[in-house]
């Protein structure tokens, strides 16, 4: 039978407890900033909170790049997921004017740990608009909505190449991202995990989003 694999919770459940750190663009003179820290939200539940802000690289007239991440995939490993269709992320877009840049991405055991930064597989997130007093949002993002072949400059990618089974048995990293867009964001993150479409049902309508829409 089926059951939803959690991958991230802030509970404290040792199981499912990783710490995150942040990087920003250190390269060409960036100059954004993020952070991250623990903390609950105001019904007391335990979460993650991203947050910072992307600037203009100079150098380059572009938008720069943040990600948060967990620990060291040499030393980091998380549930297989090969038997799941994608992952499932509660999230909220709780500040600021980024709706369009996130992305989330992860690291396998076949990629180069001291590259794991470029050679994830990612996908665009599509949140609604920041809203301190919003719902947070539970997105199911199928695996054919990631790739490892994308531009290191914007995270778009240049070709379609999701996870293979062997790929998902063996995720090293959880990686979020906010890139190709310049400003200010605080996003809450309550649980990563895997699963099906159908681990939507149980959720209101308000803070669900299918596999459909994120199509749409």
């Amino acid at each position: 039978p089926h059951a939803y694999v959690p991958l991230a919770t802030f509970d404290g459940a040792a199981s499912t407890t990783h710490k995150f750190t942040t990087e920003s663009d250190p390269v060409m003179g960036g100059r954004s900033t993020s952070s991250w820290h623990l903390t609950k939200d105001a019904a007391g539940t335990p979460i993650g909170r991203f947050s910072g802000v992307c600037r203009i690289v100079p150098s380059l007239r572009a938008p720069g790049f943040v990600f948060a991440l967990t620990g060291s995939p040499l030393l980091s490993s998380f549930p297989d997921a090969s038997a799941e269709d994608g992952l499932l992320l509660k999230l909220k877009n709780a500040a600021g004017n980024v709706t369009d840049g996130y992305k989330f991405a992860f690291c396998d055991s076949r990629i180069n740990p001291y590259r794991c930064q470029f050679g994830t597989f990612k996908a665009d997130l599509k949140l609604a608009p920041a809203s301190a007093a919003a719902a947070p949002q539970t997105l199911f993002v199928p695996w054919s909505r990631f790739s490892d072949k994308w531009s290191p400059a914007t995270g778009e990618h240049t070709a379609e190449q999701p996870p293979k089974p062997s790929s998902l048995a063996s995720i090293t990293q959880l990686q979020v991202w906010v890139e190709g867009v310049a400003g200010e964001f605080a996003l809450d993150v309550y649980e990563v995990g895997a699963g099906k479409a159908s681990d939507l049902d149980g959720a209101p309508p308000a803070v669900s989003q299918t596999a459909a829409a994120l199509a749409a």
